[in-house]
Order: structure tokens, then sequence, then C-alpha cells
């Protein structure tokens, strides 16, 4: 199997992993932990007793424990896929960001 090959493999499962999993698991994570800390749901953006700055924070901390979540699942799944098949899904290391790699720093 090459590495493109199981690039094209792995997607499904990345999305399930880090996509529709990582979004359940969250979303029950960050509900429990605000319903202990405030005792009641969070506020939506159309909430009309709630200041901006509390939806934003809560949106912000709702956004933050997705991330985290998601890139947790999916490192997982990854790390799972190349013990099944031997290859890593992705890249070897990140790319050089474009302005360093045209001024040569």
């Amino acid at each position: 199997m090459g590495r493109v090959l199981a690039k094209i493999l792995y997607k499904p499962i990345g999305i399930i992993a880090g996509g529709i999993v990582a979004r359940r698991v969250s979303d029950r994570l960050f509900t429990s932990a605000y319903q202990r800390r405030f005792g009641t749901e969070a506020p939506k953006a159309l909430t009309e007793e709630t200041t901006l700055s509390h939806a934003a924070l809560t949106a912000a901390a709702k956004a933050t424990i997705f991330a985290v979540t998601a890139v947790t699942l999916d490192r997982a799944a990854a790390t799972g896929f190349r013990y099944i098949t031997g290859f890593w899904p992705g890249e070897k290391r990140a790319k050089p960001a474009a302005h360093l790699e045209r001024s040569g720093e």
C-alpha cells in the first residue's frame, strides 16, 4: 500500500473520528462542564437575557473543547491506522511557512 492509497483509505476514518465522534463527545463534555459551573444550559447567540461577552466566551470555550477533542481523536485514529497498515495517513512534518520559504530565513 502506498502513501497516496493510505491517505485515501484514511479519509473516511478521519471524517468519522475527527468530525462526527469529536462533535458528539465535545458537546457532552461542554454541556456537562457548563451545567456544573452555571447550573443552566449554555446561552445561544440569540438568548436575550445574556450579555454579548458571556455568549462570546461560551462559544469560544465550546470551540476550544471541540478543537482539542477533534485533534485527540484524529491522532488516535491515525495512530491505530498506522499500527494496522504500517503507513501514517498524513504528512511527515509540517510544511515551512510560505513567507519564510521565499525570503530564505
